[in-house]
């Protein structure tokens, strides 16, 4: 028979306790108590205990129920059926012998316990089920059964069900094991955090804490005090005196009670005691290894540690970012979030292959690779994050310039950059100013295509028509070649750069430079409008161009086909042979985009339809000439020329001289502006032939039983990948387990921030007072319109109408045909440059962005006026 029960203190070891047979909780205490940590002593109920409860219990009618309920309603009345079924059974003979022999060593007759379930899957670094499984206190040794039988019940609760369920665990299978621990009559008692939890912080601990006992502060049933450390100094920041409205206690016989205590005005804690604590909490996560919260407990003036469990929610960093407690901090923006919209992780693989390529274009452009080391680097990218170090950023150009090129990426970001002290994170690295002389022969060969971009700009048009040309063919070479994973990473890497380079790069720079220029010869006057209506209509813009094209395509298909209609049909090549040629060249041009591009992981349009069936099907819904993308297009292209003659007409005074500078400078900006986006659509192009490749791996490596599925070749990085074909004792599986670590926590937050230091805390601007009814951000596009709020998470989660306004945390290619319908767009990132905002323009939308926590702030239906001239976001109310 398995071992039924556990002692702690004991003759145990830590590592000999498994948590499948003593639960989360426990092998905790029995790790705590080996470790010599102030722990009550008590012992473990182990699971096996428990089987012959859960095999009877397996035979009734309820639990049948349990398993065939298909509503929250059937699963929460088989859960109370099964919870009742539980609290009836009865201990055996040898159970009950088991018990009377462990309470034989607590000795004092008036001793009181604390029962506590203990879940295999509780307490776990991803998962910590708070709140689900039972907790009883103050019970006495004729109490105990009927405690046991309470906390074993708990496992049986709809919450934890539906935990699990959420969380991947097999809620057919229940396990549960029961702590029986001596009870702490505490004066005062809470819960520790080894971390900011609100800044994230990983130099400051905080406490809370209220008379009695602890529950009120762990069930939130009182507003406890709270005591914020700095855990480097040792020194308390903040103290926070709470209301305290109420407190438990200890009934000497058994059981507590709850009053109202008179002490509100009063510290639960001394600074002693609150240091003494952050010391305790700081050996706790010392001991892990990772952030930690304890429950803890003061009795007649001695401290006792009651649980301890892994922090799930928090934002990790990767052991690289993060610097040593005290030492000069580093700052970094997630270049993931504010220029690609991303908030979810990247794949290993996607972020591997981006890792590469950087690395691979900084060794030939700079001379060196600058990605190695954070140190010597301006980005980081790991961990399915790319961060940008923004204090060598400081060193190498000063806050003032950084906050004017982020200020074009997401103004959001550019704030919160601008409101952190330089000097406390400016990196101070002299190396970073002594950039290789290998790059001024990069600067001569670039600045010799930027000159032809400036004098002949139709010239580097064309240019970068062949070139784009030229890279396709040589990917599509290539891929044929029966080239080592990681050469043909390198080798599509280097015709990527000198497409870039050579072509792409020198051209819209140029159009940059232009628009500056245009805009220094018009100071002085008011033309910011007319300078916003030059960014409408740009010709070459490939996320433009593919916009139209689906629009084009829509058209093509008999009016009112739903997109289920549209995806049989399709599948069977069934559809009006014009439509059909048209999707087949609309895959080879973009078949290789698709929402969350930048991630190898996603699929692409080619791969998953089921995106661009469903924008196809609301575009032709609402087909008309009102939402004719093309239209548009044209209509953006003539304001920019009115635009254009406007501002010519006021510098006509000026002299012919300045005219005809102008003038020659908006033929330059016309002409390659639209490029923008060009490098993306390139790398995309490379990442997908990345993916195609890698998934055949995978194919082959799942077919020998040694991957799951042949997706999961995205949690290997490109090295990993390219050995395990010829490597068979690599074990793909626990190496792709390892691979996500970091990844599959950084799932587990709710929002990731933009901004945040080498220690963890998240940088945020101080919350701004706002007019009632009115929220602003900062204006990308220009325009006023009014319409209901929809809020959407993905392209394909729900439909547009006509007239909506599309609230979204950001956007990217495959966003790009909602966009005809929506009558002004608000996104949570995004500046003058980002997709969002470019789309926008186009469309002739109103747009805001840098709206923190946009997707939250209403419900679908609320009518708002969107000013995209100030950034204005009205409520407006509605008449019944």
């Amino acid at each position: 028979m398995d071992t039924q029960i556990y002692f702690f203190p004991g003759n145990n070891q830590p590592e000999q306790v498994a948590v499948a047979s003593v639960g989360g909780k426990a092998q905790s205490l029995i790790r705590m108590v080996e470790l010599q940590l102030p722990v009550p002593h008590g012992f473990v109920l182990t699971t096996s205990f428990f089987d012959s409860w859960f095999a009877q219990i397996k035979r009734g009618q309820a639990w049948q129920s349990f398993l065939a309920a298909n509503s929250d309603v059937e699963l929460k009345s088989a859960c109370d059926e099964l919870k009742d079924e539980a609290k009836a059974l009865s201990l055996s003979v040898e159970q009950k012998q088991i018990i009377a022999e462990a309470l034989e060593k607590f000795t004092h007759e008036r001793e009181l316990f604390a029962v506590r379930s203990s879940s295999p899957e509780e307490d776990l670094e991803g998962s910590s089920f708070a709140g689900g499984y039972e907790t009883i206190l103050g019970v006495n040794k004729n109490g105990i059964e009927e405690a046991i039988k309470k906390a074993f019940a708990s496992c049986l609760d709809q919450r934890v069900v539906v935990y699990k369920k959420q969380h991947g665990f097999d809620f057919r299978s229940p396990k549960i094991a029961v702590v029986i621990q001596k009870q702490i009559a505490s004066d005062v008692a809470g819960v520790g955090f080894s971390l900011n939890p609100i800044t994230n912080s990983y130099d400051e601990a905080v406490i809370t804490s209220n008379w009695g006992l602890g529950e009120t502060v762990v069930a939130g049933i009182a507003t406890p005090d709270t005591f914020i450390v700095d855990k480097i100094k040792m020194s308390i920041l903040q103290k926070s005196i709470g209301e305290k409205e109420t407190s438990i206690w200890l009934k000497p016989d058994g059981g507590t009670e709850e009053h109202a205590d008179l002490r509100h005005a009063e510290s639960s804690l001394t600074d002693d005691q609150i240091l003494q604590l952050a010391q305790l909490i700081g050996q706790v996560e010392s001991s892990y290894g990772r952030p930690m919260d304890i429950e803890w407990a003061f009795a007649n003036g001695e401290m006792f540690l009651l649980q301890a469990r892994p922090i799930t929610t928090f934002v990790p960093l990767a052991n690289e970012l993060v610097t040593v407690p005290g030492s000069q901090k580093r700052l970094y923006a997630d270049v993931t979030i504010c220029v690609q919209g991303l908030y979810k992780p990247l794949s290993v693989l996607g972020t591997s292959f981006l890792k590469r390529a950087a690395s691979q274009l900084t060794s030939k452009v700079l001379g060196q690779d600058i990605t190695k080391s954070i140190d010597n680097s301006f980005v980081y990218i790991g961990n399915g994050r790319i961060y940008a170090n923004i204090s060598n950023l400081f060193e190498f150009a000063g806050q003032e310039k950084i906050l004017k090129f982020f200020e074009n990426v997401d103004p959001l970001t550019a704030q919160i950059i601008g409101s952190v002290s330089e000097e406390e994170y400016r990196s101070h690295n002299p190396n970073i100013k002594n950039l290789p002389l290998h790059l001024f022969f990069q600067v001569t060969t670039f600045g010799l295509h930027v000159l032809e971009a400036r004098f002949l700009p139709e010239h580097a048009q064309r240019h970068v028509v062949q070139e784009v040309k030229a890279f396709k063919q040589e990917v599509h070479r290539l891929t044929a070649e029966p080239l080592p994973l990681v050469g043909f990473v390198d080798a599509l890497g280097d015709r990527l750069r000198i497409a870039v380079l050579s072509a792409v790069a020198p051209a819209f720079a140029t159009s940059r430079i232009a628009l500056e220029r245009m805009k220094a010869i018009a100071a002085g006057e008011s033309f910011v409008d007319d300078f916003k209506s030059l960014e409408r209509g740009l010709p070459h813009n490939p996320t433009t161009e593919m916009g139209l094209a689906l629009y084009s395509m829509a058209q093509l298909l008999p009016t009112e086909m739903s997109a289920a209609e549209i995806a049989s049909r399709l599948a069977a090549r069934d559809l009006p042979k014009p439509f059909l040629d048209a999707w087949d060249e609309f895959l080879v041009l973009y078949g290789h985009r698709g929402p969350t591009e930048l991630d190898m992981a996603a699929p692409r349009f080619r791969d998953d339809p089921s995106t661009l069936v469903a924008q196809i099907a609301t575009l032709r819904k609402s087909a008309s000439a009102e939402d004719n993308p093309q239209e548009r297009f044209d209509k953006g292209q003539m304001m920019r020329a009115e635009a254009f003659n406007r501002i010519g007409e006021r510098l006509h005074n000026r002299g012919w001289g300045t005219l005809n500078t102008f003038s020659a400078l908006y033929r330059v900006y016309e002409t390659l502006a639209g490029y923008r986006e060009m490098p993306k659509y390139l790398l995309i192009y490379c990442l997908d032939a990345v993916r195609t490749r890698a998934l055949t791996l995978g194919e082959q490596l799942a077919a020998n039983g040694r991957l799951d599925d042949a997706k999961q070749v995205f949690d290997l990085t490109l090295q990993q990948l390219e050995a395990a074909p010829s490597d068979k004792t690599m074990d793909l599986r626990a190496i792709a387990s390892d691979n996500k670590v970091i990844i599959n926590q950084l799932n587990l937050v709710a929002t990731l921030p933009t901004v945040i230091d080498s220690r963890g805390k998240i940088i945020s601007l101080p919350p701004v007072e706002a007019k009632d009814g009115e929220i602003v951000g900062t204006p990308v596009s220009s325009g006023v319109a009014r319409g209901p709020i929809k809020v959407l998470h993905s392209p394909d989660e729900k439909p547009l109408e006509r007239g909506d306004v599309l609230v979204a945390r950001a956007t990217d290619p495959g966003w790009t045909p909602l966009f005809v319908n929506a009558s002004a767009v608000i996104l949570e990132v995004g500046g003058m440059l980002q997709h969002g905002a470019l789309v926008a323009r186009e469309y002739g939308l109103p747009c805001v962005t840098g709206i923190s926590n946009a997707t939250t702030l209403w419900q679908d239906g609320t009518m708002v006026e969107v000013d995209g001239s100030s950034g204005r976001i009205r409520l407006i109310e509605q008449t019944k």
